[in-house]
C-alpha cells in the first residue's frame, strides 16, 4: 500500500474552518527564535510570571500523597464544588450550591463545552468586539455564527447593551462577556451587566459572563459577577471562571462554570465522553487556592499595578503610539495605526511580524482580536523585560520612514 500524502488527507469542515489560536501561534514563533539562540523579550503569552504560591503546591503534593491520583466525578469532586459554591456566595452574595457547579480542564473547556450544549446550527451569538481569540471559534464549531457588537475605543471599549440589543436578531441565541476583558482589559459597568443579563432574559438568550481576570482591577474601576443576578435569571445567567491567572495556575489546567443544573447536566454529559473529570492533583491544589490563595494574590496585584502605570506612560512617549490606561486584567491595547499606515502595512499583523523580526520583540496583533490597527502586549512580565521590550520596540519604530 502506498503512503498516503498528506494532501490527500480529507479533514472535517469544522477543523479546516477553524483558525489556530494566533496568541499561540505567536509564543510558539518566539520559542522556536529562543530555541536558536537568539534573545527575544516575548510579550505574547497571558501567563504571570510568578510562581504558583506554595501552599497550593504543598496541597497537590498532600494529595499525591494520600493516593488522591484516581477518577472522581466527571463534573469534578463534591468537595471542589462545595468550596467554588461557598466561594461566590461569600463574595457575590449568589444564590448557588453544588448542583451549579461543573469544574473542568480549565475555563477555556467550560466555554467550549457550553457552545456545544447551547449552540445548534444556525444559532447566532453576540460577542463585544474586540474579543479574545477563542470566543468566535468556539462559536463556530459548535455550528453557529458568531455576530460581533463593537465596543468602541472612545468608550474604553467597555461593553454596552445598547450595542449588544443593536445585534439581536431572531436567531440570536446567547451573548458571551468577557470582563475583565483580554485583550482590552475593558471591565464592564454594573448597571450595563445588569441591562445586559435582562436583555438576555426577555430575548430568552443566554449570557455566558467570563471572569477569568476578576481580582486584576485598578484605580477606581470595579468588577461586578454576573453571578450576583443568577438566583433572580438562573435559566440566563451562566459565569465561567479559572484557576489559571488568578493563582498562577495556567499549567495546572482547572477551571469551572455556574449554571442552572439543567445546564450543568448537559455540559457534564459532554465532558464525560472527552476529559471526564479535570485531575485530582488539581482539584485538591484548587480547593487550597480558594481557601488561602486570596492572600497571595495580593502580591501579584501590586506588581501588575506598577507595571500597568510604566509601560502607558512608557509607550505613550512613542510617537505614533497611543496606549488608553486599561480598566483590570494584565494587557494593554495600544493603537499603532498611525505607524502602520507611515509603514504602508496592510494589518497589525504585518507590524508584529516586523517587530518580532526586526526588534526582536514578540506581541499579538489586534486583528487577531477584531481590530485592526492595534497590538496587545502583557505585562505579565518583569519591570526589566517590560522596559528592555519597550526600548527596542521605541527603535524599530523610529526606523520606519527613515530607512
Amino acid at each position: 500500500m502506498g503512503t498516503l500524502r498528506a494532501s490527500q488527507i480529507r479533514f472535517a469542515s469544522r477543523v479546516t474552518d477553524m483558525q489556530p489560536s494566533q496568541t499561540l501561534a505567536v509564543l510558539n514563533r518566539a520559542s522556536e527564535l529562543v530555541a536558536k539562540g537568539i534573545d527575544v523579550i516575548d510579550f505574547g503569552p497571558g501567563e504571570p510570571d510568578f510562581d504558583t504560591p506554595s501552599s497550593i503546591g504543598a496541597a497537590a503534593k498532600r494529595a499525591i500523597d494520600e493516593g488522591f491520583t484516581k477518577y472522581t466525578n466527571a463534573l469534578g469532586s463534591i468537595e471542589l464544588r462545595k468550596a467554588i459554591a461557598d466561594t461566590y456566595v461569600r463574595r457575590h452574595g449568589a444564590e448557588v450550591g453544588v448542583g451549579n457547579i461543573i469544574s473542568g480542564t480549565g475555563g477555556k473547556q467550560e466555554l467550549f463545552n457550553l457552545m456545544l450544549a447551547l449552540v445548534s446550527p444556525g444559532d447566532e451569538v453576540i460577542i463585544p468586539s474586540p474579543y479574545w481569540v477563542s470566543f468566535p471559534d468556539q462559536v463556530s464549531f459548535a455550528g453557529g455564527t458568531p455576530v460581533f457588537a463593537p465596543a468602541l475605543s472612545e468608550d474604553c471599549f467597555r461593553p454596552t447593551a445598547r450595542a449588544i440589543e443593536k445585534a439581536v436578531t431572531s436567531k440570536s441565541r446567547g451573548v458571551i462577556i468577557n470582563s475583565p476583558c483580554n485583550p482590552t482589559g475593558a471591565v464592564i459597568r454594573e448597571e450595563e451587566l445588569k441591562e445586559v443579563i435582562e436583555l438576555c432574559h426577555r430575548h430568552e438568550m443566554f449570557l455566558v459572563f467570563d471572569e477569568t481576570y476578576e481580582f486584576f482591577v485598578y484605580g477606581d474601576n470595579r468588577h461586578v459577577s454576573a453571578a450576583k443576578w443568577f438566583g433572580q435569571f438562573p435559566e440566563t445567567v451562566i459565569v465561567v471562571n479559572s484557576m489559571s491567572k488568578t493563582f498562577a495556575m495556567t499549567g495546572w489546567r482547572l477551571g469551572y462554570a455556574i449554571a442552572h443544573p439543567d445546564v450543568i447536566s448537559a455540559v457534564g454529559k459532554i465532558q464525560s465522553h472527552s476529559t471526564s473529570n479535570p485531575s485530582s492533583i488539581s482539584q485538591r491544589a484548587a480547593i487550597e487556592a480558594l481557601r488561602v490563595g486570596e492572600r497571595e494574590v495580593e502580591k501579584m496585584y501590586q506588581a501588575y499595578v506598577e507595571r500597568r502605570q510604566w509601560l502607558v506612560t512608557a509607550l505613550n512617549e512613542i510617537p505614533g503610539v497611543r496606549c488608553p490606561m486599561p480598566d483590570g486584567a494584565f494587557y494593554v491595547f495600544p493603537d499603532i495605526s498611525s505607524i502602520q499606515r507611515r509603514a504602508g502595512m496592510a494589518s497589525s499583523s504585518k507590524l508584529a511580524t516586523y517587530l518580532l523580526d526586526e526588534a526582536r520583540v514578540a506581541v499579538v496583533p489586534g486583528d487577531a482580536f477584531g481590530e485592526d490597527g492595534y497590538i496587545r502586549i502583557s505585562y505579565a512580565t518583569s519591570m526589566e523585560k517590560l522596559k528592555e521590550g519597550v526600548s527596542r520596540i521605541r527603535r524599530a519604530v523610529d526606523k520606519i520612514g527613515h530607512d
